[in-house]
């Protein structure tokens, strides 16, 4: 007998998420959960940045003349 795989356009996470959430039905709740989330990808956003600003050796300087440079990547 064959089982039967069913996929969900939800990944692993969104289910857990949504599980979870099923527990509190307060509007409270919500917010409290909206906060956490929020503050948690706002934390990883930092330590990406700075990943990147440190490894890409970028200041100030440096995006100024990116951003007001003639920095024209070749096609060719």
């Amino acid at each position: 007998m064959e089982a039967t795989v069913t996929h969900s356009p939800l990944n692993e996470m969104q289910q857990h998420l949504l599980q979870m959430f099923a527990y509190n039905k307060r509007e409270e709740g919500l917010k409290e959960m909206q906060s956490v989330l929020f503050n948690y990808y706002r934390d990883k956003l930092k330590i990406q940045t700075r990943e990147f600003w440190k490894k890409n050796q970028l200041d100030s300087a440096k995006m100024d003349e990116i951003m007001h440079g003639h920095n024209r990547i070749s096609t060719q």
